[in-house]
């Protein structure tokens, strides 16, 4: 049994900060990931999808718009409490609108790692 401990931000190259995670880095987790996650007020992060994985997320605070699909034409809002599945390979960016207020949420994969792929249209982008 491992328990991992709030640890310093860091830069997820999505651009999203993570904070504390399960992972098979951080507690040798075979087929699980379970991270925390904040959206800093004002920022949207690349467009992504995750490979091989079904993810779970679970809003804590703040709100999220998410757009995803082929061409991100499909659009919700994630507030605190609110639970979404994301299957494998769905392109999706989140966008925190908020001026004040990040967003934190908490995912949950069945990968032993964080799995994301930052399509390629959105290496062109700022």
């Amino acid at each position: 049994m491992w328990v991992v401990k709030p640890g310093p931000d860091r830069d997820v190259p999505r651009r999203v900060v993570g904070g504390a995670e399960i992972s098979q880095a951080t507690a040798g987790a075979q087929n699980i990931y379970m991270g925390v996650f904040r959206v800093p007020p004002g920022t949207m992060s690349h467009p992504h999808y995750h490979q091989g994985c079904e993810s779970a997320v679970y809003m804590l605070s703040g709100s999220l718009r998410v757009k995803w699909g082929d061409h991100l034409e499909h659009e919700l809002t994630l507030e605190p409490g609110d639970l979404v599945y994301v299957p494998p390979r769905e392109t999706h960016v989140l966008e925190n609108q908020s001026e004040n207020e990040a967003a934190e949420y908490v995912v949950a994969r069945d990968s032993p790692h964080e799995d994301a792929v930052i399509v390629p249209w959105a290496q062109e982008s700022p």
